[in-house]
């Protein structure tokens, strides 16, 4: 029982010690009637759930560049970037 607990408090809240504060928060305000620890331990418990949904960083384009070059990003619109490659004037 308890490895299902775990496996579905991960889920809901992730991995992290921050979702193990807010569990030990919760119980302890619950069994002693803390209000106090009570809130605290759900607002962790909130914190560790939008800490777990938030977006995730990706690699959108990978390309290699050679020396003496500059890199331009414009970024517009989510999904279409487009990358400028610039070469430096010879003065």
């Amino acid at each position: 029982m308890g490895l299902i607990k775990q496996r579905l408090e991960r889920a809901v809240f992730g991995g992290s010690d921050l979702r193990a504060a807010a569990r030990v928060r919760t119980l302890r305000g619950l069994r002693e009637g803390d209000r106090r620890d009570l809130l605290t331990g759900l607002g962790l418990a909130a914190l560790a759930y939008l800490r777990k949904t938030a977006p995730r960083r990706e690699l959108i384009y990978r390309k290699t560049v050679t020396p003496g070059t500059a890199l331009v990003i414009h970024h517009k619109k989510r999904g279409t970037p487009r990358l400028e490659i610039v070469k430096p004037k010879k003065r």
